[in-house]
């Protein structure tokens, strides 16, 4: 679970990489207006009955599959979720005024697998994936 990591700690990354955690912070999203990426269990595999994971508009995440190929002509790259509303499976919501986000930093960066979705950590531009602007990755959800 994300809120037991200490700093110190060794996470395996999705590419089987070690990487060692570097800081967690816990912060309470208390602000009225503030938004959260609502991203159904469905949309991590995890199914129907799985519980919404709340992510930052901005949080990059990992996509894949064959529009990416033939858009962009690489097999993954990293994206912005908040681009990526679809309205259904990923949809722009209000953040619940007692979630907590767990900020997590990684002496690398990389991947990491949070309840079935790949979620970056550290910073985006020095992971050995594309970065997709916000307009790509919003390219991409309407061609899907």
């Amino acid at each position: 679970m994300v809120e037991s990591l200490q700093v110190g700690d060794i996470l395996s990354c999705c590419r089987d990489e070690p990487v060692r955690v570097s800081a967690v912070r816990a912060v309470m999203v208390s602000r009225p207006g503030a938004k959260a990426i609502w991203v159904t269990g469905e949309a991590r595999g995890q199914g129907r009955g799985a519980e919404p994971l709340y992510l930052s508009p901005e949080q990059m995440i990992v996509v894949a599959g064959d529009l990416l190929a033939a858009y962009f002509g690489v097999e993954e790259a990293l994206a912005p979720v908040g681009a990526l509303v679809d309205g259904r499976d990923l949809r722009l919501v209000d953040a619940p005024m007692t979630e907590i986000w767990y900020e997590i930093e990684t002496e690398e960066p990389c991947a990491l697998v949070v309840e079935g979705l790949q979620v970056a950590v550290g910073v985006a531009g020095r992971d050995t994936r594309p970065v997709l602007s916000a307009a790509e990755a919003r390219l991409l959800a309407l061609a899907a």
